[in-house]
């Protein structure tokens, strides 16, 4: 993970730097610019003849590989499947900030509270609100976003269960 322009993590594994298959493993070995290294199986991905040849696609600027099965389909990957696949932490730890953040933006548009007035009950700067309410940032302040919820009759439900 790297660091954006503010200071705060952001997730850098969004572009693929290069992929190799093998058919005799039925895997494909995948590596990101960030150097995040993946292998996923065919059957993760459903393929279920071999592979003919990878790309990394260059309409997509590098967030998507092609696939070249052998009977000449042609399918492709975005950047975030083998991540989701594999439960990659990381990836995990951004879908779930994306998912919990455009929750409380939704709240605050629907009851029409304003940033500001979030600032002021929470007795911090504008600012802080932003980078708060911002998904790309990673290192969130818990108690401030407990804080949050709390000002919109919110709650969090955190639990834990067992991986598949």
């Amino acid at each position: 993970m790297g660091r954006d322009k503010r200071g705060g993590k952001s997730m850098r594994t969004s572009t693929f730097k290069s992929a190799k298959y093998s058919n005799k493993k039925k895997q494909i070995d995948i590596s990101y610019t960030s150097g995040k290294e993946v292998c996923v199986h065919y059957g993760t991905l459903g393929i279920k003849q071999n592979i003919k040849d990878v790309w990394i696609d260059k309409e997509t600027r590098g967030k998507s590989i092609g696939i070249m099965l052998v009977d000449g389909t042609i399918d492709y990957m975005p950047y975030d499947q083998p991540l989701a696949i594999i439960k990659d932490p990381e990836y995990m730890l951004q879908n779930h900030i994306e998912h919990i953040i455009a929750q409380i933006k939704d709240v605050l548009e629907k009851k029409k509270i304003s940033k500001k007035y979030l600032a002021q009950q929470l007795a911090t700067s504008d600012n802080q609100i932003q980078r708060l309410l911002n998904p790309n940032i990673l290192n969130k302040n818990l108690t401030q976003l407990y804080k949050v919820t709390s000002l919109l009759n919110l709650e969090f439900e955190i639990y834990l269960k067992s991986a598949a």
